[in-house]
């Protein structure tokens, strides 16, 4: 290790916004680390590098680096191994992958696993230092915003999760509170597409006691059967044609920590019967083993898809379904929460500010007013992306609404006009509009509009609305919409 890293590393007092930043190469070839040490120190960096699994690991032990370039393929462990533990000791360090092209399926899965990208072998130098720039800005804002790691605000943080005024998001709180007290009760978390389910995963695993193992995930859709079965139980030497060697699955590397299983609807029911043997007893076979081996995870499921009309369809078991189903969460769409759009708008927009430097400071009302319009079908998710384009593209300090491009826009700032004769006095966008989103969005907010305009009284509401109070009701369940009733 060069002397000025070991004496930043020995020495509290050394000024680090002093220091250059601390990249760590791990690589089983001699000339690979060579290169990227020469390439990196000419522009600036300092470089520690560590040839084997084992002096990587030792390395983390001690003071992190400000970044990991890591070979998947190393002689004594699996470079997943070392991304485990990176995630679990310091999750907000960026690690970049280094692979041959032919092993991009591993590259992927380490990306599933929060890898920050990844480098295909002979590595381009400008791409390779593109990459270390953006991964060490993203290192630092990370680093500076952490919480205490025992804190709630910084097992939140952690999580990525962000405050919520939403009643049924506060009771979702409350629940995965309780759930975190304990240690290995299995959930399973429904919700649309976007609304947030491996956040809240991984918000339940920073705030239990098995925070300090890995949270490892898995898309149950991205990959074939036989692969997602390889990935979950790992396999044997000869299992297949191309097992060369002996491979831990993610629930093997999980041991003692949580399994994040996304998208579980779409698993087949072969899969499905090993799963529920994990469930049931703990234990399962690596494909092509014969012998059991013994874990301790927590299992937690996700989907966008109705499991019980599944399991009716006889596509997905019912026993497995009652296994998941030990505690079930189900999280509302945003259009569900309107409370939450600004604030969450807000959080973004500073989180896009401190990643590219911008100096956005608020939201201009006309802005917040088209926000609060939209429909949101890609829920947070289209409304992080939103904020995250914005942000780059254009300039502050003020975010207006001529800045803001919401699907189905062409430059017609008026997508979704607030009544029926405004859309009628304005011509149709280049490529049509959502008539039934926008008739679907009316609905609500004239819904919405009787109920604050009777203080919550369904039987005035419904009267105003010129319905019955059943068909009222049967409008607040399509829409999620929560009151407090006042009939009289």
């Amino acid at each position: 290790m060069p002397a000025e890293i070991r004496d930043r590393f020995l020495n509290p007092h050394l000024s680090v916004e002093a220091m250059p930043p601390v990249i760590l190469v791990v690589d089983d070839d001699p000339k690979v680390r060579a290169g990227l040490q020469e390439a990196l120190g000419c522009e600036g960096y300092e470089v520690i590098t560590a040839g084997t699994g084992a002096e990587a690991t030792e390395i983390l032990h001690g003071e992190p680096p400000d970044l990991v370039l890591l070979d998947l393929m190393l002689g004594d462990m699996s470079g997943i191994q070392i991304l485990g533990l990176v995630k679990e000791k310091f999750p907000w360090l960026p690690v970049v992958i280094l692979t041959a092209y032919r092993e991009t399926d591993t590259a992927v899965l380490a990306m599933k696993l929060n890898a920050f990208d990844y480098l295909n072998k002979p590595i381009q130098l400008d791409r390779l230092l593109k990459v270390a720039r953006q991964a060490l800005a993203e290192s630092h804002a990370k680093r500076d915003s952490a919480g205490g790691p025992e804190s709630p605000a910084g097992l939140l943080r952690d999580a990525g999760a962000v405050p919520s005024r939403s009643p049924v998001f506060k009771e979702i709180y409350r629940i995965v509170e309780k759930i975190s007290r304990g240690h290995s009760s299995t959930v399973l978390i429904q919700g649309e597409s976007g609304v947030g389910k491996d956040v809240l995963a991984n918000l339940i695993h920073r705030a239990s006691s098995r925070r300090d193992a890995p949270f490892l995930e898995i898309n149950c859709a991205a990959l074939t059967e036989n692969l997602l079965e390889s990935e979950l139980f790992g396999h044997e030497k000869g299992a297949f044609t191309d097992a060369v060697n002996r491979k831990m699955g993610l629930l093997e590397l999980g041991h003692s920590g949580t399994v994040f299983l996304d998208e579980i609807g779409e698993m087949s029911l072969q899969v499905q019967v090993k799963l529920l043997r994990v469930l049931e007893k703990m234990v399962f076979r690596r494909v092509g083993g014969t012998e059991d081996i013994q874990v301790d995870v927590r299992i937690i499921a996700a989907t966008n898809r109705d499991l019980a009309e599944l399991v009716r369809q006889r596509v997905f078991r019912e026993d497995l379904y009652y296994r998941l189903k030990v505690v079930q969460l189900r999280l509302p769409p945003l259009r569900a929460r309107p409370e939450d759009v600004i604030p969450l708008a807000e959080y973004f927009m500073g989180l896009f500010n401190e990643r590219f430097g911008k100096d956005f400071k608020e939201i201009d009302p006309q802005a917040k007013e088209a926000l609060l319009a939209y429909h949101w079908p890609g829920n947070i998710r289209e409304l992080k992306n939103l904020m995250e384009r914005t942000v780059l593209l254009e300039e502050g300090p003020v975010l207006l609404r001529r800045h803001l491009v919401l699907a189905g826009e062409d430059n017609f700032q008026e997508a979704f006009p607030a009544t029926v004769g405004a859309l009628l006095d304005k011509p149709f966008p280049s490529e049509g509009i959502d008539m039934e989103g926008i008739v679907r969005q009316l609905e609500e907010k004239l819904v919405r509009k009787a109920l604050l305009a009777t203080g919550g009284n369904q039987s005035r509401a419904a009267r105003m609305l010129g319905l019955n109070r059943d068909k009222l009701r049967y409008r607040m369940r399509q829409y999620q919409i929560e009151w407090e009733r006042k009939d009289s």
